[in-house]
C-alpha cells in the first residue's frame, strides 16, 4: 500500500480516500485505466461508531467501461470526487464525471477534441487532469497539440492556435449540468469566450508555444488555482513575437488575465519590463488567490541583479505617487540575493521560506550571521515592529560550499577506492585477460558493496537531500503549516548545540518561539528523554530521519497540501520515519515511526519492523489530520490480534480509544477463527484490550492487505532486479522525465496479486512497544 497512491485524509481524521492494487472482494469494482493509475482501486473509509466501514468509490463497470480519479474535493469532507471515464465502447475513449455528495455521477464534459470521436486514442491525446478548486467545480486540464492524420487539423479544440508538440490549460466550470467543451484559459481575451459555433472560437492565446499551470513541468504549480478556484495562474511560454521570455499571468474569473510578472504601469509605475527580458518562475501562492510568488533575474525593480524573488499582491493599491511599486514587492531584499529556491510558502501567503546565498539580513536569533556565497534559509514574514509591513529574518545557513566541495572529494574518493577493489575482485575470481565478461554482474554487485562500505551513498544521498530542501523540482523534506509560523525541514548542518550528525536530521522553525517573538530552532529527531541512543546523532543515511514529500510539481490537487502531513497546524507535533534506535523499544536499522512533541520523541509504530514491501519499507507515515489526533500509517508487523500474517496493513493511532474487541468462539484457533474475507464492507462491534499506562494511544488496523505484495527477491536476474536496474536508469534523466519514466518502469515490472480487505480495530497491546504519550 504504497504512500504515493491517490489518498485524502478528512480534516477531523475519520474519513480516507486511498487506493489499493489489484482486484479486490468488492463486486463491480474496476481497476484504474492504465493509461493514468495502473491497477488501483479507490476506497472511501470512514470511521463509525462500531468500526471502520469501507465503499468503493469507482464507478461502476457498467455503464463505466474503465474509470481513473482524477481529484477529491477537500471542503466537501471528501465526499465529492472527479473521475475520467471510459462510457463507450472506443478503446480509450474518455469523459469526465463528478461524483456528487449523494453518490451520484454527473458529466462534467467530453475528455476528447471532437476532430478525435470515434476514434481509440492514446494518453498524449486526451485531456490530462492538472488541478481544481477545492469543491471541484472548476478543474483544469492539460494537452498537447498534435497534428491528425488526414490533414484534419491538431488534436484541440477548434479556436486553439496552440502549435504541434506544445502544450495547451484548459477549464471545466461545473455547475450541475453538463459542459460541450472546456474553456481555454491562457488567453488575452477580456470577457467570457462565447465563439460560435465552438466556445473558443475567438480566443486570443498569450502564446502559441504553450501555456503551463504554475511553472514549467517539474517546477511549482503551489495554490495555482485558488482554492475557490476563481484565479488560475498560468505559465506562458517564450514564443517568437510575444512574449519574449517564460512570463506569469493570472486569469481571473474566466474573464480577465493580469499581467503578474511583467506587470502593468497601473501595477507598478517602476518596474522594467522592457529591457533584458528574462524566464519568470512560478514559486506559488496564497490559497486564496490574493498573492503570488516568482523569481526572476531580469531586474524587475530598480537596483536588483540576478535571482531575485517577488511578491504580486492583488490587495494592494495600484501604483501611485505614494508607492511607485504599487502591487509588486521584493521579498528577497538586496541588489544581489542570489536567491536558490523556495522551500515552502504558506497557504495564506503570510511566510515564505527561501534559501539565496546573499547575506540579506543581520543576525538570527543564536547570533549567528548569514554567510555570503553559501545557502542561507530566510523567512519573509508579518513585521511586528510594523504592522501591515513584512520583513526578512535569517534562520540558518543550511550548506556552504566548503561543505559540499568536502562532500563531493570525499565522493571521488570512495568512488576510486572501490573502483581499485573491484579490480582486484575482477582480477581475483574472473578468468584471465578479462576475455570472459561472465561475470559482469559480480564484480559491479561488488562495487556497490565496497562503496556500501566505504560510506559512499550516506555521501551522496545526504548532499540530494540538502539540495532538495530547495530546488525547484518541488518535491521536498519540508512542510510548513497554513499560517506559516512552523517550518519542519531536513538538514545536515549542525544548526542546534546537541546536533553532531553526519546526515540530514529535522529541525522545526517556530517564527515566534522566542520571549521577545524572535524564531527558534528545535532539532525534532532526538532520543527519548533527549539523550538515548546519542540523542539521534547518526551516521548513516538509511538511519536518517524522513517526512512525506507533499510535491506540487504536477498537479495542483485540492487534497495535496492536507496529504502526507508531518506536522500539526499548531506546530506543536511533528510525526517522522527514522531506523535509528530514538527510544528504549525501537530496534537499529528498523524504521520506526516517531512523534516529536513538547521536547520529547514517542514511538508511535512497535519499532521491529524491518521488512520491505515493493522495494520500500513497510513502515511508511501515510499522514495525520491537522490536530494530531490521527496518525495513519503502514507496517507489516501484527499490531492488533486479527492481522495474523505479516503483510503490510493501514493503522490509525488514535488518542480518544479505538472499538471494542471481537469475542472469539471457545476453543476457536488460527485461520478458523476469521470466518470468511471479503464480505460485508463493516464488521461486527469489537472488544477492547486492557493498556498500559504511557501507553500509545489505540491502534486501529483501518486496511488489511492480506495477500498483499511479495517480497522482492533482488537476484541478478529476478523481475526485481530488472526493475532496480531500470530504476536508476531513470534517476539519470531531469524532472518531469524521470518522474514518468519510473511510473512506466513500475507498471512494467510490477507484480499483482489479488488483495482482499479486513477491517478491524483495536486497542494497542501493551506488548506491541507502543509508546506515544496522550494528552
Amino acid at each position: 500500500m504504497p504512500i504515493d497512491q491517490p489518498a485524502a485524509i478528512s480534516f477531523a481524521g475519520n474519513d480516507l480516500v486511498i487506493g489499493l492494487g489489484g482486484a479486490t472482494a468488492e463486486a463491480g469494482n474496476e481497476t484504474y485505466n492504465p493509461n493514468r493509475g495502473g491497477d488501483i482501486v479507490v476506497y472511501r473509509v470512514e470511521r463509525t461508531a462500531s468500526g471502520w466501514v469501507h465503499r468503493a468509490l469507482t464507478p461502476p463497470a457498467i455503464p463505466y467501461e474503465r474509470s481513473t480519479l482524477l481529484g477529491i474535493g477537500y471542503n466537501s469532507g471528501l465526499n465529492t470526487t472527479l473521475w475520467g471515464v471510459q462510457t463507450g465502447v472506443v478503446p480509450s475513449k474518455e469523459d469526465l464525471f463528478m461524483q456528487t455528495e449523494s453518490g451520484q455521477f454527473r458529466e462534467v464534459g467530453p475528455g476528447e477534441v471532437p476532430v478525435l470521436a470515434g476514434r481509440a486514442i492514446g494518453e498524449s491525446e486526451e485531456l490530462t487532469f492538472v488541478g481544481a478548486s477545492s469543491d471541484l467545480s472548476h478543474s483544469l486540464y492539460s494537452i498537447t497539440s498534435r497534428p491528425v492524420p488526414a490533414n484534419q487539423g491538431n488534436d484541440v479544440w477548434p479556436g486553439d492556435t496552440t502549435r504541434a508538440g506544445a502544450a495547451s490549460l484548459y477549464e471545466y466550470r461545473y455547475a450541475g449540468t453538463p459542459n460541450d467543451e472546456p474553456t481555454l484559459v491562457g488567453v488575452k481575451n477580456q470577457g467570457t469566450l462565447n465563439g460560435s459555433p465552438h466556445l473558443n472560437e475567438g480566443a486570443e492565446l498569450v502564446s502559441n508555444c504553450g501555456t503551463e499551470l504554475g511553472s514549467a513541468p517539474g517546477e511549482s504549480a503551489y495554490n495555482a488555482i485558488s482554492e475557490e478556484g476563481g484565479t488560475v495562474f498560468f505559465t506562458a511560454l517564450a514564443c517568437e513575437g510575444a512574449p519574449p521570455a517564460n512570463e506569469i499571468y493570472a486569469r481571473i474569473g474566466s474573464t480577465r488575465t493580469v499581467a503578474i510578472s511583467e506587470p502593468s504601469v497601473e501595477d507598478c509605475e517602476v518596474c522594467n519590463t522592457v529591457s533584458n527580458v528574462k524566464d519568470a518562475r512560478f514559486a506559488g501562492a496564497s490559497a486564496d488567490g490574493q498573492k503570488a510568488f516568482f523569481m526572476s533575474e531580469q531586474a524587475l525593480l530598480p537596483g536588483q541583479e540576478g535571482m531575485s524573488l517577488y511578491a504580486y499582491d492583488f490587495a494592494a493599491p495600484p501604483a501611485g505617487l505614494g508607492d511607485p511599486t504599487g502591487r509588486i514587492g521584493l521579498v528577497s531584499p538586496g541588489a544581489k540575493p542570489e536567491v536558490q529556491g523556495v522551500v515552502r510558502i504558506s497557504q495564506d501567503g503570510s511566510h515564505v521560506y527561501f534559501v539565496a546565498r546573499g547575506a540579506l539580513t543581520g543576525a538570527n536569533a543564536e547570533g549567528h550571521l548569514p554567510e555570503a556565497g553559501s545557502d542561507n534559509l530566510y523567512v519573509y514574514e508579518p513585521n511586528p515592529a510594523h504592522p501591515g509591513a513584512s520583513h526578512v529574518v535569517f534562520i540558518a545557513t543550511l550548506l556552504t560550499p566548503a561543505a559540499e566541495a568536502e562532500g563531493l572529494a570525499r565522493e571521488e574518493d570512495i568512488e576510486a577506492q572501490a573502483f581499485a577493489k573491484a579490480v582486484e575482485f575482477w582480477e581475483g575470481h574472473c578468468p584471465p585477460a578479462f576475455e570472459n565478461f561472465s561475470c559482469i554482474g559480480e564484480v559491479e554487485a561488488d562495487l556497490e558493496r565496497q562503496k556500501s562500505a566505504l560510506g559512499y551513498f550516506d555521501i551522496v544521498e545526504t548532499l540530494k537531500e540538502d539540495r532538495s530542501v530547495w530546488s525547484l523540482e518541488d518535491a521536498r523534506p519540508a512542510q510548513a503549516t497554513p499560517n506559516g509560523r512552523f517550518l519542519v525541514f531536513a538538514s545536515s548542518t549542525d544548526l542546534t548545540a546537541e546536533d553532531s550528525s553526519h546526515v540530514p536530521q529535522l529541525f522545526e522553525y517556530d517564527a515566534q518561539g522566542g520571549l521577545l517573538g524572535e524564531g527558534t530552532l528545535t532539532r525534532v529527531s532526538i532520543g527519548q528523554t533527549g539523550s538515548y541512543d546519542a540523542d539521534g546523532n547518526v551516521t548513516s543515511f538509511r538511519e536518517a530521519p524522513h517526512i512525506p514529500r507533499q510535491s506540487f510539481a504536477f498537479s495542483d490537487l485540492p487534497t495535496a497540501a492536507r496529504f502526507g502531513l508531518a506536522v500539526t497546524d499548531d506546530g506543536s507535533r511533528v510525526f517522522f520515519t527514522s531506523a535509528a534506535p530514538l527510544t528504549p523499544l525501537a530496534v537499529s536499522g528498523a524504521p520506526s515511526l516517531f512523534e516529536y512533541w513538547e521536547g520529547n520523541v514517542y514511538l508511535i509504530s512497535d519499532g521491529r519492523d524491518a521488512s520491505t514491501v515493493a522495494g520500500e519499507s513497510a513502515v511508511q507515515l501515510y499522514g495525520t489530520d491537522p490536530s494530531g489526533s490521527n496518525v495513519f500509517f503502514t507496517t507489516a508487523d501484527q499490531l492488533v490480534p486479527q492481522a495474523a500474517d505479516t503483510q503490510q496493513a493501514l493503522y490509525d493511532a488514535r488518542e480518544e480509544g479505538g472499538f471494542p474487541a471481537p469475542t472469539l468462539p471457545s476453543g476457536c484457533l488460527g485461520e478458523t477463527c476469521r470466518g470468511a474475507t471479503g464480505g460485508p464492507s463493516s464488521l461486527a462491534p469489537l472488544g477492547t484490550i486492557t493498556q498500559a499506562p504511557e501507553a500509545a494511544p489505540a491502534v486501529t488496523s483501518v486496511i488489511k492487505a492480506k495477500a498483499g505484495r511479495p517480497r522482492l527477491k533482488r537476484s541478478r536476474g529476478s523481475n526485481a532486479w530488472r526493475l532496480g536496474r531500470a530504476l536508476k536508469a531513470c534517476d539519470r534523466l531531469p524532472g518531469n522525465r524521470r518522474r514518468r519514466c519510473r511510473a512506466g518502469v513500475h507498471r512494467r515490472y510490477r507484480q499483482r496479486t489479488r488483495r482482499d480487505t479486513v477491517l478491524s480495530s483495536k486497542r494497542a497491546s501493551p506488548g506491541a512497544g507502543l509508546v506515544r504519550r496522550t494528552r
